[in-house]
């Protein structure tokens, strides 16, 4: 699924959003299925869906209202109810797509369902720049994420995501924070949930420990160009700047990701600037 290479796995998104932590002037993310939570802020979908329709190409749009209509004459239909949500995901819209898998979860309530629902609302809480919209996203998503954990308590990924929703999505971030370190206490090579402890170090000031964090992801996926940035910003950060430099000329002279190549020119700018 596309929408599975979330917003933590696409560099230049994660590098724009957690620049914003760093320091802005000096260089310095019986097995049976559990209830559905229903206590969730308030949302109009169906204005959220009506507003969506506008944006969709005339052909696009009648394809979508052809399947909801084919979807109301067969109620139970999950196939009808995924090739709306997969619409959707073509349309780029997390938030209308969700709904549409989280019905056929609900409907087929198994593993690989509820992770479809999950992954779909997990985008678009971290899309969303309408508070009320995050809040029910994030809540979505971890209902969700739990019912695939109560199916299978072996799904580190989905452990990872529920706790990167607990720790920027809910008032108790420990919670989420307490989840990502039993991830890697469990898998030290889990890469993900490193690199979101990474994040949320920097996040809580605690540079030192991101660097160890990042250090990690890169011993794990030597590739992963989000991690070698944020190392390099917070060796800038803590006076390391050789270090920066170095790592900073690598990616772009290796990489082809152009925010990444950007903001590394920017970064290596400005530390020359205050050398």
């Amino acid at each position: 699924m596309a929408l599975r290479t979330r917003l933590y796995f696409v560099a230049g998104a994660v590098v724009l959003t957690v620049a914003l932590y760093f320091a802005p002037s000096e260089v310095k993310q019986n097995k049976t299925t559990p209830s559905v939570t229903t206590d969730r802020p308030a949302v109009d979908f169906e204005g959220i869906l009506s507003e969506a329709k506008k944006s969709l190409q005339n052909q696009d749009l009648k394809q979508i209202e052809s399947l909801e209509q084919a979807a109301r004459n067969g109620e139970g239909d999950t196939a009808t109810l995924a090739q709306l949500g997969r619409k959707w995901d073509d349309a780029g819209l997390p938030q209308i797509s969700s709904h549409y898998f989280d019905l056929v979860a609900q409907l087929k309530p198994g593993e690989k369902e509820w992770l479809n629902a999950a992954y779909r609302y997990f985008d678009a809480f971290k899309m969303s720049s309408d508070s009320a919209a995050k809040a029910m996203m994030v809540q979505k998503a971890i209902d969700c994420y739990k019912a695939v954990i109560t199916l299978n308590p072996g799904n580190l990924d989905a452990k990872t995501d529920l706790g990167v929703c607990y720790a920027e999505g809910t008032p108790n971030p420990m919670q989420g924070i307490m989840m990502l370190r039993e991830v890697v206490q469990e898998k030290p090579a889990h890469e993900n949930a490193q690199f979101n402890l990474g994040i949320l170090s920097v996040k809580s000031g605690q540079l030192d420990k991101a660097v160890d964090r990042f250090n990690k992801v890169l011993e794990i996926n030597p590739a992963r160009e989000d991690a070698g940035f944020l190392l390099a910003r917070c060796y800038a950060d803590l006076g390391q700047k050789q270090k920066a430099v170095e790592l900073l000329n690598k990616l772009m002279k290796n990489s082809k990701n152009k925010e990444i190549t950007d903001q590394s020119a920017a970064l290596l700018s400005q530390i020359n600037i205050n050398q």
